[in-house]
């Protein structure tokens, strides 16, 4: 099947889309500290990819000491902005090309992140990639966040595809089951998330980066 009729490609945002892991990382840090309790690098590792909800609960239960967890994210989010002013975010390598490959061949394009759908909005925006995809799936949408796959699945009834008609861009561990529960077909790009074995399992293919995806979406179509 191909163009509109066939394939519908749902990006991850953040690690997959724009590379901003190293500066949210930083945005979390330094929203503890200001709060006064100790967020670590692996504390951030363990929360990529993880729903919002999802992230409470793991901060509730893992962070030593941790209070008010809403007020961490409003400072983390406001963290990260104030940064991504600063400090151009950069788009994964290779995403310019993917999306005019998939406008050639009118392949649907939508977003599914676990981030608040007006802050990743914003930060789309911001990076001038917004006006690139059909929709936006945040994860205020959706009452469980990834591992769940209710953002996938929203994603795929608002582009009108079947799940099984759905590739999954994903960099992260809960992405990728997220999207496997779904139906759909993970593609894992690694970024800054430690994949176990076994998650990676359920990915139907491994890239690089973006520019190998044209590759395998070729694969695909054929």
């Amino acid at each position: 099947m191909r163009g509109s009729e066939g394939l519908a490609v749902i990006f991850d945002m953040d690690g997959v889309i724009l590379d901003t892991e190293p500066i949210s990382m930083r945005a979390w840090i330094a929203a503890a500290s200001e709060i006064g309790y100790q967020l670590t690098e692996q504390h951030c590792y363990d929360m990529i990819g993880l729903g919002a909800r999802e992230s409470k609960a793991y901060i509730t239960a893992q962070v030593p000491g941790a209070g008010d967890v809403d007020q961490l994210v409003e400072r983390a989010n406001a963290n990260y902005l104030a940064l991504s002013d600063l400090e151009a975010v950069p788009c994964k390598a290779g995403l310019w090309e993917l999306l005019e490959f998939l406008n050639h061949e009118r392949i649907s394009k939508a977003i599914a992140t676990s981030t608040p759908t007006n802050l990743a909005q914003e930060k789309l925006r911001r990076s001038q990639v917004l006006e690139h995809f059909d929709i936006v799936v945040g994860g205020d949408q959706v009452r469980r966040g990834k591992p769940a796959p209710d953002i996938y699945c929203l994603a795929a009834d608002r582009i009108g595809r079947a799940p099984s008609s759905c590739i999954v861009l994903e960099d992260s561990g809960p992405g990728i089951r997220a999207a496997a529960s779904a139906g759909m077909r993970p593609i894992f790009i690694p970024d800054m998330c430690r994949v176990d074995e076994q998650t990676q399992q359920l990915a139907m293919a491994k890239a690089a980066s973006l520019l190998e995806v044209i590759s395998l979406l070729r694969e695909t179509l054929d």
